[in-house]
């Protein structure tokens, strides 16, 4: 899909969200991902995972309880292939005997970034060891909570010998623009929808296994999404608004969590298209400028 996207696009970036890394040869991945960043001229955007759903992990037969660890030696590999280094690796879950490297290099130097998606102390600790982005998508999470817990990676970066400053901090969050916060809060019903059907599939859902431990910070009981109710998705569930209130709640974000840039999920339940579509429009020309100009004041803020 990124490839396809590569050829229909000439300056927007193009991310994935997420390559579980368990799932698949780490070597494969940096060879796709090379290709995907020449054929896009160096536009790809790494987001990575360890994954959470048990149905996956015994469809490809893969142990859950050994994510994190083969998450990191999957990761250990893909950087020193995308690096354009010839290498060899020998690990638990992998290795690579003949010295290797992969072609086409990537048009990124030293490789395309990498984002990690991320919800638990432990593995903003393990981005910041790494020295990647975190990928956050912080939906009913009070802005505080977010706030001080993007202070503890920061600090860990810091601890590592890192600058935090200089790395893409991008946030998922659900967005609606239209012309009135009154005409936008009526949509709300559609991420209700969502959420209901979520409830259903996530781990600890009827017939839906739990995952192992280590995965205590995830979600315990999918039955609060089939609570959700459309006053919640309003204060503090999505960014949905007319252009003046969804500029506020992004710049909110990049204020207080340290978001530089925002992956907008647009389409949303059986939100109808032409509003989608408006959506878009209104989000391109009224927040886009004002985001623009508060990335500035922070960009000069930091550089002070």
């Amino acid at each position: 899909l990124a490839a396809a996207i590569s050829q229909r696009t000439r300056t927007m970036k193009i991310g994935t969200a997420i390559m579980v890394l368990p799932f698949q040869h780490p070597l494969r991945l940096a060879e796709d991902a090379a290709l995907v960043d020449n054929l896009s001229d160096g536009r790809l955007l790494l987001g990575l995972g360890r994954g959470y759903q048990p149905p996956e992990f015994h469809g490809f037969g893969v142990p859950q309880h050994a994510s994190r660890a083969m998450f990191l030696e999957s990761f250990e590999i893909i950087k020193k292939a995308l690096s354009g280094e010839k290498f060899t690796y020998k690990g638990n879950f992998w290795e690579i005997e003949e010295p290797t490297e992969i072609f086409p290099k990537p048009v990124q130097t030293p490789h395309p970034p990498f984002y990690l998606a991320a919800i638990s102390p432990a593995s903003y600790e393990i981005a910041a060891r790494l020295n990647i982005s975190l990928l956050r998508s912080p939906q009913f999470t009070d802005l505080k909570t977010v706030a001080e817990a993007y202070e503890g990676y920061v600090s860990k970066m810091r601890e590592f010998g890192h600058d935090p400053d200089l790395l893409d901090q991008p946030f998922s969050v659900q967005t609606y623009v239209a012309p009135t916060d009154e005409e936008a809060r009526a949509e709300t019903k559609h991420v209700v929808w969502f959420y209901h059907l979520l409830a259903t599939l996530l781990p600890g859902a009827p017939g839906r296994p739990m995952p192992p431990a280590g995965y205590e910070n995830y979600p315990r009981d999918p039955s609060v999404l089939a609570g959700v109710t459309e006053d919640e998705v309003w204060e503090r569930g999505t960014c949905f608004g007319s252009p003046e209130r969804v500029i506020e709640l992004m710049k909110g974000y990049m204020r207080q969590a340290g978001a530089t840039s925002f992956m907008v999920q647009m389409r949303i339940g059986g939100l109808e298209h032409h509003k989608v579509m408006r959506s878009m429009e209104l989000f391109a020309k009224h927040v886009m400028p004002a985001l623009r100009e508060e990335e500035a004041k922070t960009t000069a803020a930091v550089k002070v």
